[in-house]
């Protein structure tokens, strides 16, 4: 049966393209944008989490990874009635059970802080790496408050963004604590598998805190390594807090290998600074394992056991580390972040839906926000 084209059936569901004629166009370095998520990056240079020239050998899954802008974020305001979006994406990493908009789209929220509403995304052909896309429109020129989220699998080489011709661009609603929260993870940290970039969990989190967060999830590299923690401290920022959630790829003798150690690197520049530790979060195979066919059962098991033993390690390091006098250390178990249907949080058995974020997100900040408050 020959492919069919579901715009001709649904235009919804066809690609908006447009360009920028017509508008004044700006660089997320003009006056009046705050561009953060990506803080080793200089105005006018390259769209990466770490420095060009940063040795990143030691893990070529981080190497390949860290021009992914997961997490990178663009506040202004603004009072056009228009905004349009062209972007040069790289690095496109396509994926079978993740939508193109959340690997290598952006999408608009408007507002402030908890009152941002998801505006539009990106909808661009899926055979293209360069784009431009209607983001908002209005029929009334008022001053607003937007952030557009950028790409999670993929790398950007160009972002320009146009607005009404004439239209006024000042700085966003500042906000509630300006140091940022570093987040440190795998796949599920990096936005595998939301819909689309304002879905990301630590894109949640800033909203629901009103604060900026550092996205370092790297999908199937977060092994813990003592360069990562290093790179981390050199964050030309001081930090609110730095959460560690890669569990899932050290496997458990790693974890118990790195755990501690990576700490002690934080701690080194920032002896106390809160450091939030949370255990991986169950798989759906644990809940149909009383339905699963024998050869299943010991797979299930496995993770099962295997989450015991991160749960272990994890609070066995938290309890020595605060014996020893740190007391701004904690920790979250990661089976206490979905709900009781955490089966229906994943897409694939391992990686986040929308639901999942939300629900993670959602559990994890008021943790966050007592710790904060408690030591800020």
């Amino acid at each position: 049966m020959p492919e069919q084209d579901i715009a001709k059936i649904d235009k919804n569901h066809a690609a908006h393209c447009e360009t920028l004629a017509g508008c004044d166009i700006y660089s997320v370095d003009s006056p009046g944008f705050e561009f953060r998520g990506l803080p080793f990056r200089k105005p006018g240079g390259p769209f990466g989490r770490f420095a060009p020239e940063a040795n990143l050998d030691f893990n070529q899954g981080v190497k390949s990874l860290a021009s992914c802008t997961t997490g990178a974020a663009l506040r202004f305001r603004t009072n056009s009635t228009e905004i349009k979006l062209h972007a040069v994406v790289s690095d496109c990493r396509r994926m079978c059970h993740m939508t193109l908009v959340g690997s290598m789209g952006f999408d608009l929220y408007v507002g402030n802080g908890r009152t941002q509403v998801f505006a539009q995304c990106t909808k661009f052909n899926y055979k293209d790496n360069e784009y431009t896309c209607l983001m908002y429109a209005a029929h009334n020129a008022e001053m607003r408050d937007f952030t557009i989220y950028f790409p999670l699998y993929s790398g950007v080489q160009q972002v320009d963004i146009g607005l009404t011709k004439g239209a006024k661009v000042e700085a966003p609603t500042p906000w509630s604590d300006n140091r940022p929260i570093i987040v440190y993870g795998t796949s599920v940290t990096q936005g595998g598998c939301v819909s689309r970039p304002g879905m990301l969990y630590t894109n949640i989190l800033s909203r629901i805190l009103n604060r900026p967060f550092y996205n370092y999830g790297f999908s199937g590299s977060g092994k813990g390594e003592p360069e990562v923690a290093a790179l981390l401290t050199e964050i030309p920022e001081e930090p609110a807090m730095y959460i560690l959630d890669y569990d899932s790829n050290a496997q458990p003798n790693l974890l118990e290998k790195t755990l501690e150690p990576f700490i002690a690197i934080l701690r080194k520049k920032y002896p106390k600074v809160p450091i939030l530790a949370i255990s991986t979060q169950p798989k759906s195979m644990e809940g149909y394992n009383p339905f699963a066919p024998a050869d299943a059962l010991s797979v299930a098991a496995n993770y099962v056991e295997h989450r015991r033993r991160y749960t272990e390690i994890h609070k066995t390091v938290n309890e020595k580390l605060r014996f020893e006098g740190d007391d701004n250390l904690y920790f979250v178990d990661g089976a206490s972040l979905y709900g009781a249907d955490f089966d229906e949080c994943t897409v694939d058995g391992a990686h986040f839906t929308d639901l999942g974020a939300y629900r993670y997100a959602h559990s994890l900040a008021p943790t966050i926000d007592r710790i904060l408050s408690r030591w800020w």
